[in-house]
């Protein structure tokens, strides 16, 4: 098949070049529509195709919204965006970590900038007024922005119109100091501006905080705390990992890293959250990211409380066709299973290990 061919050549090439030759080919509309089985569901009372979307950082510029969904994603989500263009940091900035599966990036939220972007969303939603296409945009300051929670704002403002949900990126390892808007002071204020744009708009899409796999315990209670008193929507668990626990050789280049290595450790995060939200008496959604490349790992994600999935970095190592083939398992496993409606398992499992029992052995037979 051609497309594993175009693939063994993109991995010759430097990452960051071959992304880019990716998107140019994408968008020439050089890509298989690709038959996936349905499996729709309402989160956050949107209604999607099926849970698995692309995660934010492939289409920074959303450049391939409709093209991309030819993959089969139910959603997908753009970003991150900055309120004004920036190149990000010095290349290079994204490692392959093949025998890890994963991949090492710090980019730096290069992109297009808010005009731009915006203009481009705008003309994607006027030309395809009946598209069934899910999208969300993903936001975050500038990396010299004076007042980083003014960025924020802003960014809601302009782009609560064109969203089907909003994702607020507090958690890049690579924008320096960003990660201490997790801090319990910082988070707050930040969460009482998000709440007074929200205010402001007649009608605002959900918004979701995407946040750290390196926190505590304590660290997301209390931004779970936040989230659920001021009525946000939901959380996207996670981002990428600062913590190493690979082989390659790239494993001391500074960035976050992504793909399998991040599947346990985001995991578990997913675990805690879900349980802290049920204490909470909490039903808010949550979008699971990190090392899911089969029908195998989306289900753990399933049980152990996500809504919905994300994926970027194994679509890198499992092509264009891993869509497809997560759905199709994750079809076998709802027959052999049962299942009526994935809210019945969703959360199912109050551990890893007793979710990989589930998978391994079906539903009535754990252990």
């Amino acid at each position: 098949m051609y497309w594993k061919f175009f693939y063994k050549i993109l991995s010759l090439i430097d990452p960051e070049v071959a992304h880019n030759l990716t998107l140019k080919i994408i968008k020439s509309g050089f890509l298989p529509k690709i038959k996936t089985k349905s499996i729709p569901l309402k989160v956050m009372n949107i209604q999607f195709q099926n849970p698995i979307g692309l995660a934010a950082g492939f289409d920074k510029n959303a450049q391939v919204i409709n093209q991309i969904h030819k993959l089969g994603f139910g959603f997908s989500e753009v970003g991150t965006i900055t309120v004004f263009p920036q190149e990000g940091n010095p290349k290079p900035r994204i490692f392959r970590l093949p025998e890890d599966k994963a991949v090492i990036n710090r980019n730096g939220f290069n992109n297009d900038g808010l005009d731009l972007i915006k203009n481009r969303i705008n003309d994607f939603r006027k030309n395809n007024k009946s598209s069934k296409v899910k999208l969300g945009i993903n936001v975050g300051p500038n990396k010299d922005s004076s007042d980083r929670i003014k960025d924020y704002a802003k960014l809601i403002n302009v782009f609560a119109k064109y969203a089907d949900y909003l994702a607020i990126n507090i958690s890049s390892p690579n924008t320096p100091n960003l990660r201490k808007l997790h801090s319990n002071k910082n988070f707050k204020n930040l969460i009482l501006s998000i709440k007074k744009e929200m205010n402001k708009l007649d009608n605002c899409p959900p918004i979701l905080i995407k946040i750290s796999p390196d926190l505590s315990e304590i660290e997301l209670n209390k931004i779970i705390k936040e989230t659920v008193k001021h009525k946000l929507h939901g959380l996207i668990i996670s981002n990428t990992t600062v913590k190493r626990n690979v082989k390659s050789k790239y494993k001391e280049e500074i960035g976050g890293l992504s793909g399998k290595p991040l599947f346990e450790e985001s995991t578990k995060l997913l675990i805690k959250a879900r349980k802290i939200l049920n204490d909470y008496g909490s039903r808010i959604s949550i979008i699971a990211t990190g090392g899911v490349d089969n029908g195998k790992s989306a289900y753990i994600k399933i049980l152990c409380g996500a809504d919905l999935i994300q994926l970027y970095t194994g679509m890198i190592y499992e092509g264009p066709f891993v869509v497809k083939n997560i759905l199709d398992q994750l079809y076998d496993y709802k027959e052999r299973d049962n299942i009526k409606n994935w809210e019945d398992v969703r959360g199912l499992a109050k551990s890893i290990n007793e979710a990989y029992k589930i998978v391994e052995n079906g539903l009535n037979k754990k252990t």
